[in-house]
């Protein structure tokens, strides 16, 4: 099978030729996929994701106009060699984006410890929320209570990703301050 994708003919695949598409696809599918799935079990993640991920990189060799697969070059690397990497370094980085947070559960403080600062006062904190800024409580929102990521938090308020990690950042400063009464 490796073998059938060096008859894939990229200049007529970066012109759009369904056929060479079909065949690129068919022939790549079940090594970049394992790629993906062993790079998802090395991290002991579930390897459901990998569908995704998969998605994700056919999508992005036919972004802008096949430019990543312009990029290709057979002088250095097989093709198949050339999605491997592709393949690792998108899986690697979608576990980058979606790290879990663990906790060691003798780190969680007893309930009956009463800590300002590990537990602050739930009326205070939600006090705290009505003096950040319409924008800023908006960014707030939308991140943590409707979990969406920076980007969709951009796209939906129409301003740009570093603006919304701005307001995130003075926000979260903010209520620091407050909260901890700094």
């Amino acid at each position: 099978m490796i073998s059938h994708l060096q008859k894939i003919d990229i200049d007529l695949l970066v012109q759009g030729d369904h056929e060479q598409w079909k065949r690129l696809v068919n022939q790549a599918l079940p090594i970049v996929f394992s790629v993906i799935r062993k790079t998802l079990a090395s991290a002991g993640r579930d390897t459901g994701e990998a569908q995704d991920i998969l998605q994700e990189l056919f999508v992005k060799i036919c972004a802008r106009n096949f430019r990543l697969l312009k990029r290709y070059d057979p002088q250095k690397a097989k093709l198949t060699t050339w999605l491997a990497v592709i393949a690792r370094n998108m899986a690697i980085d979608h576990l980058r984006r979606n790290r879990h947070q663990y906790v060691d559960l003798d780190e969680i403080p007893d309930k009956d410890a009463k800590d300002p600062f590990l537990e602050p006062d739930r009326e205070r904190i939600l006090l705290s929320f009505d003096v950040l800024p319409p924008r800023q409580m908006m960014v707030m929102k939308l991140l943590y209570e409707r979990d969406m990521d920076v980007k969709e938090v951009a796209e939906f308020m129409g301003i740009s990703t570093q603006s919304v990690r701005s307001m995130r950042h003075k926000a979260i400063g903010k209520l620091r301050k407050i909260i901890g009464g700094k």
